[in-house]
């Protein structure tokens, strides 16, 4: 058995931690994407003019006869722009979401313009950093940091540069603004900011505008990168974004209703999606991507039962016996699991439950996709009762089991299931734990998945991570105490799939309209079009070699 920490006593360490995988499940959904599907994507990099602008930050660096600097003058630079680069989006979009560091950023709107702003305050939070954009910068192909010499520019990421300074100085006035900003100074008049306003800030950015092909050659790579896989698979996934938007425009209005297009294979409409051929198997990864979220949706659920009840008590203490009395009396009152499974269903065996899915989905043509993505979304849902939760967590860890066992030698990218092995409870070790299983009760089998992929697992994920303090709940005299709780939605929720990243840039590239359901723009269709040529030719090049 797993051994357990013999500490107790509380400290401030265990609250102050910033841990967010208690049971180190998201990493497998995460990997999926950030590999196969939208590599140099993440969950916050949703403005496209971040990456024009940095570009352009670090060539003028160099530009300017700095070339012998220090890494600290280069920082002091780059932060310099940066709060003008704020000071100018928030005057004409006040509202803007994702805009980094804006709590700190300086308000012009009601300043003179022969007033001065200070724009060398070094504690504004930069967005060129791993959990912004500086990763994100490598991995598209616009340049990377050294220790040496910092930001070093690519080819690509130079001629990117000098397109966003091309529309920076096309007047005289802005020429003459840039001048004044762009000096050693700690402040920068009000009247130059708001002059450069409209061509420095994050914005869309219109077709006809210098860096628009060569923002749209980064994220999509219709003429370059033939050689370089991550960026074709992300090329391949916008395609494959923006041909359910064209199959069904106007009905999709959110990241959500593409989840349900990859579990189903079905459109809002509820046509099918006809899948080109090229984009076949990236269709398949994202199913595999989909299918990982009802494992971890499941456990993940009944975890967020343990924390609710160890939060109920005043002393955030329960006992082992607590627990479980808790879990097998809530389930006994499932109206879920009397729904799929019939009013025994305290009474069968796992083996005899995998029977009844298998018959259901077959005999009764439940397709699974549209099965398991309605029992997902009921775990999502924070305000269910605890039995219609924990019946849904078991019901849909079955039925994925189920699905698993009998499709694995069927689907394509198989493999994906079986990452993670026990240390991060794949699908394929979910499946076989049911298989030895068989002849156990339900609820026996409730039991011991609760003690074993929420209790237990939480235990060593937290022991992995020492000697940094990441405890959610910890094993005490008493039974289990609570000491971080977190926002359920961290855990409750599909890994960052970055769909709705790719939607926010190919907005600002007016690629798409995302109000009232998204539809594809006129560019958008040509550049769909030019995807499809792209993508057929690899192909066809593909199988004749």
């Amino acid at each position: 058995m797993m051994e357990l920490p013999d500490w107790t006593a509380f400290t401030s360490s265990e609250t102050d931690h910033r841990g967010l995988d208690p049971l180190g499940l998201a990493a497998i959904g995460s990997s999926i994407v950030q590999k196969w599907l939208l590599p140099g994507i993440t969950n916050t990099t949703r403005h496209i003019r971040y990456y024009s602008f940095f570009c352009w930050v670090f060539w003028e660096f160099w530009r300017n006869g700095k070339r012998e600097a220090r890494l600290s003058e280069q920082r002091k630079w780059r932060a310099r722009l940066e709060n003008v680069l704020r000071a100018a989006t928030l005057w004409k979009a006040p509202h803007i979401l994702g805009l980094v560091g804006r709590r700190k950023a300086v308000q012009i709107e009601h300043l003179s313009p022969r007033g001065r702003i200070r724009i060398d305050s070094p504690d504004v939070v930069s967005a060129f950093i791993p959990a912004f954009y500086s990763s994100s910068f490598r991995a598209l192909g616009c340049g990377k940091w050294t220790t040496e010499r910092g930001a070093q520019l690519t080819a690509f990421g130079g001629e990117l540069a000098k397109a966003f300074d091309l529309g920076l100085r096309r007047s005289t006035a802005s020429q003459s603004a840039l001048s004044s900003i762009l000096t050693s100074e700690r402040t920068a008049s009000v009247g130059a900011v708001r002059t450069i306003a409209d061509a420095i800030r994050i914005r869309q950015v219109e077709p006809t505008e210098p860096e628009h092909s060569l923002l749209l050659e980064l994220l999509l790579r219709l003429g370059t990168g033939e050689n370089q896989q991550s960026w074709q698979a992300r090329s391949r996934s916008f395609a494959l974004l923006m041909e359910i938007v064209e199959q069904a425009p106007g009905k999709v209005h959110s990241s959500a209703d593409v989840h349900r297009v990859f579990a189903t294979g079905r459109l809002p409409t509820k046509k099918i999606f006809s899948i080109p051929r090229a984009l076949g198997l990236d269709f398949e990864i994202w199913k595999r991507y989909q299918e990982r979220q009802y494992v971890k949706l499941s456990i993940y659920s009944l975890w967020h039962e343990v924390v609710q009840l160890l939060d109920y008590h005043a002393s955030k203490t329960a006992s082992v016996q607590q627990l479980l009395s808790h879990f097998r009396g809530a389930f006994a009152k499932s109206s879920v699991a009397l729904k799929w499974l019939g009013p025994d269903y305290v009474r069968l065996n796992v083996g005899k439950v995998q029977e009844l899915l298998d018959r259901r989905l077959h005999e009764e043509s439940i397709e699974f996709g549209t099965a398991a993505i309605g029992l997902s979304e009921l775990l999502m849902d924070i305000e269910r009762a605890s039995p219609e939760r924990i019946g849904a967590a078991i019901v849909l860890l079955m039925l994925v089991s189920c699905y698993w066992t009998e499709s694995q030698k069927l689907i394509e990218e198989s493999h994906l299931h079986r990452m993670g092995g026990r240390n991060r409870l794949s699908l394929k070790i979910v499946a076989a734990d049911v298989r030895q299983m068989e002849t156990v009760a339900l609820p026996d089998y409730l039991q011991w998945v609760v003690e074993n992929y929420v209790l237990k697992q939480s235990a060593k994920i937290a022991i992995e991570k020492l000697p940094d303090y990441r405890y959610f709940i910890v094993r005490d005299d008493n039974g289990y105490r609570l000491v971080k709780k977190q926002e359920p939605m961290s855990y409750l929720s599909y890994d960052p799939s970055r769909i709705g990243s790719a939607f926010a840039l190919m907005s600002e590239l007016r690629l798409v309209h995302l109000s009232r359901g998204y539809r594809l723009t006129q560019t958008g269709r040509k550049i769909l079009q030019r995807l499809r040529v792209r993508h057929d030719g690899r192909r066809a090049t593909a199988q004749s070699s």
